[in-house]
């Protein structure tokens, strides 16, 4: 079987738009949501929506029977306008402003997030009765992105919180968490389940089950410097060691962003300068961190892409490059030490591989360059 990398590098080589773009294989993203649809019976899939919220991507996904995470009122209009059932939507985020609550709630969406007292009142003012499920903090350790200091119930108050959603007689769906982006520890998730198990024994105790089990996200990719990262087979291994120790099974739920559709999409950018400073070679190309790869500058977490030329030509030598975009900021540099062909140059593309995550939805026209146009095929 040819590697889904290889396929998407070929099929992008068939076609001819102008640079930068973005290219969807139809065929990757279906095997990625298949893939985490069948992981555990019965389980249900809800794709993070702000991992690439392109309406192509969105509305192939809800073809498949994805459901999604929504994180604000606007996520929510964009799933609406696309048709898709609110029932097939759940507000992901643990904090919400009270007019995008009532908005969602008007629109039919039943099921909410909340991670502390004053959130669930919020929910239960502008949502009454609605379903709540808290998410609770995990370690986070090792994740290129960790979530564990802004969102997240401490664990000890986890049932407090459940039974304060019941006394405002809101229906307790159940317990979510998330390990991080990127998580780089097959055992974070299954950890997770194993820290919860008591509680989730002393609901039930208390005549509390609970519906649902959300693991989140966090599932990760084999990025160009995030190479040894556990396989997703060996993830699931582990939750399901954890799982059969429950009493009962709640119904497992999955919010996968990065996980479905990072390899599914490439970037395709052509060079637009190249020059030596100080001895080294500089590529500046039409597509940066700015309107393209936000994820190669921030924060936290530092995202290096695999490239390769548009127009691969065998052999030949070999230059070491500083990819750079086309912003007059100094920031705007891609990576450093990329080997490439050395005959790379002015008018030629490159190819940034696993460009589907956090790019399109993270992209800016600053300094006008406008965000690259995303097809899918």
């Amino acid at each position: 079987m040819i590697p889904n990398h290889e396929k998407i590098l070929d099929s992008v080589r068939l076609v001819d738009y102008p640079t930068p773009f973005f290219y969807t294989s139809r065929s990757v993203l279906k095997h990625n949501y298949n893939t985490f649809a069948h992981l555990f019976d019965g389980s249900e899939v809800y794709y993070a929506v702000k991992a690439n919220s392109d309406p192509l991507i969105l509305g192939y996904l809800a073809q498949l029977g994805s459901g999604f995470e929504a994180a604000s009122s606007y996520e929510i209009d964009l799933l609406l306008k696309l048709g898709i059932n609110p029932a097939k939507i759940i507000y992901g985020t643990s904090v919400k402003p009270p007019q995008h609550i009532k908005h969602a709630v008007a629109n039919g969406i039943e099921r909410f997030a909340a991670d502390s007292q004053e959130e669930l009142d919020k929910i239960a003012q502008h949502a009454p009765g609605a379903k709540v499920f808290i998410r609770t903090i995990v370690d986070d350790t090792g994740s290129v992105f960790t979530f564990s200091e802004r969102f997240g119930a401490p664990i000890e108050t986890v049932k407090g919180l459940i039974l304060w959603a019941k006394h405002l007689e809101l229906k307790t769906y159940g317990i979510s968490f998330h390990v991080g982006s990127q998580a780089t520890n097959e055992n974070r998730w299954s950890n997770a389940i194993t820290m919860l198990r008591p509680i989730i024994e002393d609901l039930a105790r208390d005549g509390i089950s609970l519906e649902v089990l959300d693991i989140g996200g966090g599932f990760p990719v084999a990025y160009y410097n995030h190479q040894n990262v556990p396989h997703l087979p060996e993830i699931v291994s582990h939750v399901r060691n954890s799982l059969h120790m429950l009493s009962y099974m709640p119904k497992i739920i999955m919010e996968p962003g990065r996980g479905i559709v990072a390899s599914s999409t490439v970037l395709v950018t052509s060079v637009i300068s190249r020059t030596v400073r100080a001895g080294k070679v500089w590529l500046v190309l039409d597509a940066g961190i700015y309107n393209a790869l936000y994820e190669a500058m921030i924060h936290q977490g530092l995202t290096q892409y695999n490239v390769h030329p548009f127009n691969e030509q065998p052999g030949g030598e070999t230059m070491h490059a500083t990819l750079a975009g086309p912003t007059g900021d100094s920031l705007d540099i891609i990576a450093r030490e990329v080997e490439l062909p050395a005959y790379i140059d002015v008018g030629d593309k490159l190819i940034f591989e696993n460009a589907g995550a956090y790019t399109v939805t993270m992209s800016s026209p600053f300094n006008g360059f406008p965000k690259p146009e995303l097809y899918i095929s």
